[in-house]
């Protein structure tokens, strides 16, 4: 089947034999009546059922050349084939098209993200081999921590009391009695509350007389005039003594070791911070989804699956590859008392852990991640409650990143490493937010209409496509591996935890918590030019059963003892 063309220089796609079979020998302007002469030969028909090619999503210049067979278009496209696309079918004949604007713009923004998810793969492979080598030939943790020095330490306990009186006092009892110091150890509550509380407040005075392990001193504090987290931090940071401090949220049960890695790491490397890791606790709330209404089933868990993740990889690549240095996140964190009293935490900002840590990273101070060193909190009891949660971080990461960005490439002592870092961190995701909403969820899409292969859309973009998920799927699989590793960890949960770091590591769970993060980036970029902002919003714990009293959180812990 032929294509008629009106003009002789488009009738160079058919070879000479065909001119000789239809009794002419020239090309020119015969081309065009040996095309006549073979249509009139065939009834005529052919001219009038052809239909031009389909086109391409984003149509490039004029075909280069048209020929008859997709064989001979795959043989016959320039350049191997790297820059070019083929379109067309068996009726019309094949089409050979080089790249328009709108492939190489694709195919530019497939590049980057070709080379971000290099070294993205590199750093996690890094880290993952370097875990192993350390665990093979170094000297346990666990053990080199409980060699350390002695030293008095403070944990601080922020507390909106209204919020948090539920579980405030089994948190002072887990950490009291659960968690090993390398020395004298207070435990210091500093709560905020707009109403009086008589029944609570009474007895977190009475803890203050209580005798605990280990001669360990508990003291309270109330802050008059506090409404956010940072005045009863800056409260309570005036009041301690002791040379080291560590912060804990409410709801936070450390690990026995926990304070003690962190300790370790501080001595060994000489840090100012040592920030530890997360994980949920309450892993068997919210199971199915039926009760309360809004919860999505295994909330809990995936939000546990996703913070394995972010803590034993994604925020260690930030710090091995583009800052150098780790940041505070707002709990289990170490901090020499000297270096953080040398700052305030922010009463406005909605996010003031990333305040301060801004603040601290730009005056050159070090701080390290140790994802060992773990600590369990509280999930979200529903999805709206998440959904507050994780607006206010954004919308702090936000407001954090404007303040501060002009200081990122002026002000501070940091070294240029350091600088390109936070500028990375803080200001590139925006534009890496765009990039990747064009790179997924619109090529992706348009890959299911026309397949990811040569002939669709050259080789140049099918294998950036095809080395972007090849790299995916290799943080995927180490992700995966090293939860089946920390198993012994959290025993049964662990097990479980394998199945759902799976599922949240995998290119489609990363693809789901995307577009989840980036609908909370539209909705913080909206309220911030709005001027929506409201003050900063405390995540709701669920009051606890009616039958829960003191005295059966007392045989709660007894139980636990015995244990």
């Amino acid at each position: 089947q032929t294509f008629r063309h009106t003009t002789a220089a488009r009738a160079r796609w058919l070879p000479p034999c065909v001119f000789r079979m239809a009794g002419l020998g020239g090309v020119g302007a015969s081309a065009v009546a040996a095309v006549d002469r073979m249509q009139n030969v065939s009834g005529g028909m052919a001219a009038a059922n052809a239909t031009e090619p389909p086109q391409h999503f984003f149509p490039g210049p004029d075909c280069i050349a048209r020929v008859a067979t997709q064989e001979q278009a795959i043989v016959e496209m320039p350049y191997g084939g790297w820059f070019s696309y083929i379109t067309g079918d068996a009726v019309s004949g094949f089409c050979i098209v080089p790249y328009g604007f709108g492939h190489w713009f694709f195919a530019l923004m497939l590049s980057i993200m070709a080379g971000i998810a290099v070294i993205t793969t590199l750093c996690v492979l890094f880290i993952f081999l370097r875990r192993r080598i350390k665990g093979c030939f170094g000297k346990d943790k666990e053990a080199r921590a409980l060699t350390c020095p002695t030293s008095s330490i403070t944990a601080v306990i922020p507390c909106y009391l209204p919020n948090e009186q539920y579980i405030i006092e089994e948190t002072v009892d887990w950490i009291m009695e659960k968690v090993e110091s390398p020395g004298d150890f207070t435990v210091f509550v500093v709560y905020n509350t707009p109403r009086d509380l008589p029944e609570i407040e009474r007895r977190l005075e009475k803890m203050q007389s209580r005798v605990w392990p280990h001669d360990r001193r508990f003291r309270v504090l109330r802050v008059m005039d506090s409404k956010s987290k940072a005045a009863n931090l800056n409260a309570a940071l005036k009041e301690v003594t002791d040379d080291y401090v560590i912060i804990y949220d409410a709801d936070h049960h450390p690990d026995r070791l926990s304070l003690m890695l962190l300790w370790e790491k501080m001595v060994r490397l000489n840090q100012d911070c040592v920030q530890g890791s997360y994980y949920m606790r309450n892993l068997r709330q919210n199971q199915w989804g039926c009760c309360p209404p809004c919860t999505f089933p295994f909330l809990s868990r995936f939000i546990d699956a996703e913070f394995f993740v972010d803590w034993f990889f994604m925020k260690l690549v930030t710090r091995t590859f583009f800052m150098g240095h780790a940041y505070f996140s707002g709990s289990n964190a170490l901090w020499r008392t000297k270096v953080l009293n040398s700052k305030e935490f922010s009463t406005t900002a909605q996010t003031e852990d990333i305040d301060m840590a801004i603040q601290q990273l730009l005056e050159g101070r070090n701080i390290e991640f140790c994802a060992e060193s773990r600590s369990g909190e509280l999930a979200p009891i529903n999805c709206a409650g998440m959904w507050k949660q994780r607006l206010r971080w954004t919308i702090g990461w936000d407001e954090t990143s404007l303040k501060h960005s002009g200081a990122f490439t002026s002000s501070g002592t940091l070294n240029c490493r350091a600088r390109c870092g936070l500028v990375w961190t803080f200001l590139v995701r925006w534009a890496m937010t765009v990039l990747t909403v064009g790179t997924v969820f619109v090529g992706f899409p348009l890959t299911t209409v026309w397949p990811l292969d040569d002939q669709h859309w050259g080789k140049l973009i099918t294998y950036l496509g095809r080395w972007c998920f090849m790299m995916g799927c290799v943080p995927w699989l180490l992700a995966t591996y090293e939860a089946m590793l920390q198993i012994p960890h959290r025993g049964r949960q662990g097990v479980v935890q394998v199945l759902f770091v799976f599922l949240v590591a995998s290119p489609f769970g990363f693809a789901g918590f995307f577009l989840y993060n980036f609908l909370l980036q539209v909705t913080s970029c909206w309220k911030l030019s709005t001027g929506r902002v409201r003050g900063w919003e405390v995540t709701k714990r669920a009051a606890p059963a009616p039958a829960t009293s003191a005295a059966a959180r007392k045989l709660s812990m007894d139980c636990m003892h015995q244990v």
